[in-house]
């Protein structure tokens, strides 16, 4: 349940107090480590004993930058984002040189080594304002039990008073103070720590690259799924279907018996032929999911799955065409591998989906194991949703239980 609106302010204030307090001991420790650790890397670089310790600080300063970027959430409302990952196949080293090449590296390690300062700083202004303001507004209360002859049991009852009227001024000004110098730390960390246009524009390049190579490969390995299972099955199916009919020609005036009997086999094997046609057509793009949408074509597949399927499906409105077929492949193709791989006794798909995006989670009590591996299943259903900006995350530990869950964009 969602919090009362009165106590936003009040929630809000504590967020910035503790980000503000917490940044004089984290900037301290922050700050002697990476003194220790940067003066004995440059000081033992000379015997190449340094260098290590060099790369190591500078991981632990990405780690620590990112653990920031997710702390200025209490103050901006959300994490800052963090740095495009390095471009994949590349080798240690290359990544390493543009690493240190990159301006966001040494930004990160600028920004931590500033959080000392700053968060000491920062930190000690606003704990010595709130102390302040606390003991103004106590001293009525502790006067009593202040020692004889301390000037506290010395003020008078209006002295008292007027200390307790000046304590509530200086929590105002306190409440303000912390306000504005978390909004200064957390403007310092979007500053240093968020990733400019142009990396963010090269990685989404990048990973449209990837996506589109990833596609191309899907439907290249689609057809050639579609063409061996039409060489294989209906083919064959069809070419005996042929030669039955021809035998069946030639003995209709000799043998009627034996051509009625020829006629009964190639109408058999015209229905196994249609439905292996009809197995093949639906993997590709049923037509119950053009005429009735996601819930049938859904319900349909969990009616043919051997496994029994628990469907649970809530959509505010019909997803676009590339979105609804990306989910019928994604539930698919997961009880696909369930009816496969999985030695499941049951499974549970659920979809919800607004305007924006429409989440597909299905899950299995089965063995589990289940992975991204090239030419699989998996990743081709993984390359399909991410051609779409969506996004996939598979949790199947040996033993089970495997969870897949697929978030895909409904743009406009």
């Amino acid at each position: 349940m969602n919090a009362s609106p009165s106590w936003k302010p009040a929630r809000r204030a504590a967020s910035e107090f503790l980000y503000v307090t917490a940044g004089a001991p984290l900037g301290f420790s922050w700050c002697l480590a990476l003194a220790i650790a940067l003066s004995v890397g440059v000081a033992t670089s000379i015997v190449i004993v340094g260098i290590p310790l060099l790369a190591l600080t500078l991981i632990v300063v990405h780690w620590g930058a990112n653990t920031e970027r997710e702390r200025a959430a209490m103050v901006l409302g959300a994490p800052i984002a963090r740095l495009p990952r390095p471009a994949s196949g590349t080798s240690w080293l290359r990544r390493w040189r543009a690493r240190l090449s990159d301006r966001a590296t040494w930004k990160e390690l600028g920004y931590m080594l500033l959080l000392g300062p700053v968060g000491i700083f920062a930190g000690g202004v606003v704990l010595a304002l709130w102390a302040a303001a606390l003991a103004a507004l106590a001293s009525p209360a502790v006067a009593t039990a202040a020692p004889a002859g301390s000037w506290l049991a010395g003020l008078s009852s209006l002295a008292l008073v007027g200390l307790a009227l000046g304590g509530l001024v200086l929590a105002a000004i306190s409440l303000v103070a912390t306000r504005g110098l978390a909004l200064a730390c957390a403007s310092l960390a979007s500053g240093l720590l968020a990733p400019n246009e142009r990396a963010v524009l090269a990685a989404r390049v990048r990973a449209l690259e990837e996506t589109r190579a990833g596609v191309v490969e899907s439907a290249d390995a689609q057809l050639r799924r579609l063409e061996r299972d039409l060489h294989d099955g209906a083919q064959h199916r069809l070419a005996y279907i042929a030669m039955e009919l021809d035998r069946a020609r030639a003995r209709m005036h000799t043998d009627p018996e034996a051509a009625n009997e020829l006629l009964g086999r190639a109408h058999e094997e015209s229905k196994k032929a249609m439905s292996e046609l009809r197995d093949l057509v639906r993997g590709i793009h049923p037509s119950v999911l053009t005429d009735r949408g996601l819930d049938a074509a859904v319900s349909g597949l969990a009616e043919r799955c051997p496994v029994p399927v628990d469907v649970s499906i809530r959509l505010a409105a019909r997803p676009p065409t590339a979105v609804e077929t990306a989910a019928y492949y994604v539930v698919a193709e997961s009880l696909t591998n369930v009816a496969k791989h999985a030695r499941a006794q049951s499974v549970a798909v659920e979809i919800r989906g607004d305007d924006s995006h429409v989440q597909i989670e299905v899950r299995d009590d089965g063995a589990g194991g289940a992975a991204r591996v090239p030419g699989s299943g998996l990743e081709g259903l993984a390359q399909r949703v991410e051609a779409l900006d969506g996004t996939v995350s598979i949790t199947s530990p040996q033993g089970g239980p495997t969870t897949i869950r697929v978030e895909l964009p409904c743009a406009s």
